[in-house]
């Protein structure tokens, strides 16, 4: 990340004021000048996907479900696909990344405060809190997002859609509603 920095975020959440002004101006600062990186970025963005992006406020607060690297056949060009599935607990969205140039995946559990005494309630990455995009090259852009526990995902692609899930009990039980006689 390069604007959305998560020591600026857990700044930003200090108890020491001094601490968390310096941090919230500087949080400011910094998203004014990703706001005009976006602005050129976002048209190379498919329609559908930066629209859904745009109404979800880009998916703040929302909760990875599912992160899937999918290695299709050998021998083809770009076989690696990368599936995120994203709720918040009303929608659920699978956005798959196509033509993949690179992934990094940042992700370190919290060692226990106080060890061996009993369970701590883990959040694994927790909400997705900010993203960025930039444009690599002609062809590649970059999706990195940055959750609240200080995990990140970064993603070179091509490609990128999206498609709400529905969900799978809702088919289910409305498959068994009795159909009215006429």
């Amino acid at each position: 990340m390069k604007y959305y920095l998560n020591l600026l975020w857990e700044g930003s959440n200090s108890d020491i004021k001094e601490e968390r002004e310096k941090a919230k101006l500087q949080w400011r600062k910094n998203a004014e000048e990703y706001a005009k990186i976006f602005d050129e970025v976002k048209n190379k963005l498919p329609k559908k996907f930066l629209k859904i992006y745009m109404k979800e406020y880009g998916f703040h607060d929302y909760h990875i479900k599912n992160f899937e690297i999918i290695n299709e056949k050998s021998g083809y060009k770009d076989p690696v696909t990368v599936k995120i599935i994203i709720t918040n607990g009303i929608n659920t969205w699978d956005i798959t990344y196509k033509k993949i140039k690179k992934i990094a995946v940042n992700y370190e559990q919290e060692p226990d405060l106080f060890p061996g005494m009993g369970r701590r309630f883990y959040e694994g990455f927790d909400d997705y809190g900010f993203d960025e995009f930039f444009e690599i090259d002609d062809k590649v852009l970059s999706h990195e997002i940055l959750f609240a526990s200080g995990a990140t995902i970064l993603i070179h692609f091509e490609k990128i859609s999206i498609k709400k899930e529905t969900d799978k009990e809702q088919e289910v039980m409305a498959s068994m509603k009795p159909t009215k006689k006429a």
